[in-house]
């Protein structure tokens, strides 16, 4: 069972940190609990989930979370409770916070934790800081973290949400001017995110708390610590992706970093690209974000999964219960009105071609100690580095248990793009590949419609690769269709698009390059725009430079109409360039540094 796996992996990862069941499971559950958890023999919710995970230095985000019916109440409530506390707005937050405490009062006291936070950013929202909201969040941290104090927080295992309630202790220290005790909490945080917490969650939030520490070092006149800050938060934001933050760290290192002049040049070009973007699409560069706790990179509503799948299908509810359960309990799963036991839902799932569980790994390979490889390619497949990562994929694949056609189906995406990226494979052997992985859990993929189809998230993964070969094999329309029908799925989920924010602007970013390649070049403008938005909003870069250059490309096609000047794609294609260099350094951007010159005489320094 995949929720299995999340406790060996919780296990794995804290043997080898050496972390013991006692420290691990303080203030979370009892350590009979974590040891029946990471035995299989029990399943958690998921905010006691994400807590396990992230004190053993695993991101909730790298998990896909299918939710049952009698969590998905409380989800939804979270989620809207936290963008009432976002806008500040008392009336309105005030009776969400009293209706979860109520719903939540019997679950783990994790919630209460939360919900002590929520109340204390409430106030600093409406431009409070007293000591009261000190004392509450002291109040908060003592329910994970009893007779343990803020500044021993260096020596346990932390979850994102205890990081977060120093962070919002040592903001509101500032504010109420005890800035040196907020400094040394900020650099106690910056600590314990670099050495302990996973790079995907560290870059949530060590640019703001960088920040502050650099604002207060140029108040202070210590300009080299400024800089050296600055300069290593430019590299995780440049590694992980990532825009917040990011003018303003390369405006100091401008200033005061003693660059040679390339390197001033390259920087400048950047801050004005980024300045233009905000400018110009109305979007605020992000200062403070404090519900970044809130992991899971996708979130699927049990009973609405089932339905979809169930009816894409063709099959009734008789039909699929058959064997299982009667069909009324079907029914009733489908509606949210009863959460299925586990050996039920396991042998549902399977029926309807999805893994069972609770937790999915974005990867489906099981196995803890392939869990960081599997990551690895992960990012180098997202920088087209088919390279480096075809021998860790062959590694992989001679290694782990081909137990499942969900394994067989992801060796099969990565591998053939990992050579498809190195011209090592024709792009109809390529297409032919994804389909062929497709068909796997699609046996109906190219013979039916498949508007009701509900694609996990392996499977858009697949029609996104397959867009890049699908014209050369003569699919275009096909996956185009496809792309629109995940693009619909993605703005139809429960929870805000800001979770599924990696799957979405690839989709469009995918559709838009369709659309450009069949000369829909004025729909193509327009998602791309969409998409660029989304980027800009969400603080992601690497995709984001793609859109910029996709829309460049297109209104350049509209001039002999007019529509567009060169004056006006010229924006995009230097905007896009000049992120790419940012991003992945001057070999991998002199397709675009080509473009610009050689069309518009326009060069950007590189150093």
């Amino acid at each position: 069972m995949l929720y299995n796996s999340v406790g060996r992996l919780v296990w794995c990862e804290r043997t080898r940190a050496g972390i013991s069941a006692e420290v691990l499971c303080r203030g979370i559950c009892s350590r009979t609990f974590l040891q029946r958890l990471e035995s299989g023999e029990r399943r958690c919710e998921k905010m006691m989930s994400d807590a396990l995970l992230q004190r053993v230095g695993v991101s909730a985000d790298k998990f896909i979370y299918i939710m049952n019916p009698d969590e998905q109440d409380w989800l939804l409530l979270q989620e809207k409770l936290i963008r009432a506390v976002d806008e500040g707005d008392r009336e309105s937050t005030l009776p969400l916070l009293q209706e979860y405490k109520e719903m939540t009062a019997k679950r783990c006291k994790l919630h209460l934790q939360f919900s002590g936070l929520c109340e204390v950013v409430l106030d600093w929202k409406n431009g409070m800081s007293t000591q009261d909201m000190l004392d509450h969040l002291e109040l908060a941290w003592q329910i994970s973290m009893r007779d343990i104090d803020m500044s021993q927080m260096s020596e346990y295992p932390l979850s994102l949400m205890e990081c977060i309630i120093r962070m919002m202790y040592c903001r509101i220290q500032e504010d109420m001017g005890e800035l040196e005790e907020a400094v040394k909490g900020y650099h106690q945080l910056l600590h314990y995110l670099e050495v302990r917490m996973d790079e995907e969650d560290r870059v949530k939030l060590y640019s703001q708390i960088a920040y502050r520490l650099v604002k207060y070092y140029m108040k202070k006149d210590e300009v080299k610590s400024a800089v050296d800050l600055a300069r290593k938060a430019v590299s995780l934001l440049k590694v992980r992706g990532r825009l917040f933050y990011m003018r303003k760290f390369l405006q100091v290192i401008i200033l005061y970093g003693n660059c040679s002049e390339e390197e001033t040049a390259m920087f400048q070009e950047t801050c004005n690209t980024l300045e233009w973007l905000y400018t110009v699409y109305q979007v605020e560069e992000e200062e403070w974000v404090w519900n970044t706790h809130f992991g899971v990179a996708e979130i699927e509503l049990c009973g609405d999964l089932i339905r979809a799948r169930r009816k894409a299908m063709g099959m009734s509810q008789e039909k699929l219960a058959e064997g299982i359960c009667d069909a009324v309990t079907i029914s009733r799963i489908e509606c949210g009105k009863v959460a299925p036991k586990v050996q039920v839902l396991h042998k549902i799932m399977e029926r309807i071609g999805l893994k069972d569980g609770y937790y999915e790994a974005i990867n489906p390979v099981e196995e803890p100690e392939f869990f960081k490889l599997a990551n690895q390619i992960s990012i180098l497949l997202s920088l087209s580095n088919g390279k480096d990562a075809e021998p860790l994929i062959n590694e992989l694949e001679s290694r782990a248990k081909r137990t499942n056609r969900f394994v067989e189906q992801y060796i099969g995406n990565i591998k053939a793009l990992a050579l498809y990226v190195q011209d090592k494979i024709s792009p109809q052997e390529h297409y032919d590949r994804q389909s062929a992985a497709l068909y796997l859990t699609m046996p109906e993929f190219g013979k039916r419609e498949h508007k009701k189809w509900r694609f996990s998230r392996q499977e858009m993964s697949i029609v996104n690769t397959m867009s890049y070969s699908c014209e050369e094999a003569g699919k275009t329309e096909e996956v185009l269709g496809m792309l629109y029908d995940i693009k619909d799925q993605y703005e139809n989920k429960p929870f805000q698009i800001i979770h599924y924010m990696a799957g979405y602007e690839l989709t469009i970013r995918n559709i838009g390059n369709l659309l450009g390649n069949m000369r829909e070049y004025d729909k193509a403008i327009h998602i791309a725009e969409q998409g660029i938005v989304m980027g800009l909003k969400s603080g992601r870069g690497l995709t984001l430079t793609l859109l910029l250059y996709d829309c460049g490309w297109d209104m350049e096609q509209l001039w002999q109409e007019e529509k567009y000047t060169p004056k006006d794609s010229l924006l995009y294609i230097k905007a896009s360039a000049a992120l790419n260099l940012l991003f992945y350094g001057k070999e991998q951007s002199m397709f675009f540094l080509n473009h610009l010159k050689e069309l518009y005489q326009y060069e950007i320094v590189t150093t």
